[in-house]
């Protein structure tokens, strides 16, 4: 043991040092006071500290994976690729509030990155309807109360993930006056979506991209 050797060292050189000033007991002494040390030291220590594990240190070399859990992603186990629904659920809660924000803000870019083709095309085409007619999305994002999984269906590694998303939100439509045409901008609505994600587990894109959508709209009092 590292600790242990380093102090018999120096306890051998207290020792010979001293031997010059003491006698031939005084250094018996001494040498039997050391041992005991020692000793008492391989007791509290334990013979086998040096070859203790040390827990990993988490540097910017390695991946995140472990500390974080990305949006719209799902950790995969190895070969087994197995999925994991907690994990699914907090990314297609953060999933859920970047994409109805976007759709709001008119950012393609980023509902591009989260839809499937086909859905992104039918998103598009309302944003440029809106931009036509000069008519602007006003949105507050409150939080989501409820969110669950109604159903996992998987073709081999492609798997379609049905969820449902119970938020608040307050929603209207402007001209370009200003006026209101649609909505309430003070009313928080109850909304209950239902979102399909897909996502081939195969594929090292990790994003679980979202193919179906239907939503219900329930007034707060």
């Amino acid at each position: 043991m590292k600790i242990a050797f380093n102090i018999e060292i120096i306890t051998f050189l207290e020792i010979t040092r001293m031997s010059e000033n003491f006698g031939y007991i005084d250094i018996i002494l001494l040498a039997i006071m050391a041992g005991f040390i020692l000793l008492r030291l391989r007791s509290t220590l334990g013979k086998g500290a040096d070859n203790m594990p040390m827990k990993p240190r988490f540097t910017q070399t390695q991946s995140n994976e472990e500390y974080t859990n990305p949006i719209a992603k799902n950790k995969v186990d190895g070969d087994l690729k197995k999925f994991d629904e907690k994990s699914f659920i907090k990314g297609a809660e953060a999933a859920y509030e970047i994409i109805i924000n976007a759709f709001a803000n008119g950012d393609r870019k980023t509902l591009k990155s989260l839809l499937t083709k086909k859905l992104f095309n039918n998103f598009e085409d309302v944003i440029k309807d809106r931009s036509s007619k000069k008519i602007t999305s006003h949105m507050t994002f409150i939080g989501i109360k409820e969110t669950k999984i109604l159903n996992l269906n998987s073709v081999g590694s492609l798997y379609k993930v049905k969820t449902k998303i119970v938020s608040e939100i307050v929603n209207c439509l402007k001209n370009e006056k200003g006026e209101v045409v649609e909505g309430d901008p003070e009313t928080i609505k109850l909304v209950t979506d239902v979102w399909v994600f897909e996502r081939d587990l195969k594929n090292s894109n990790p994003t679980w991209y979202l193919t179906e959508l239907s939503s219900e709209e329930e007034t707060k009092h």
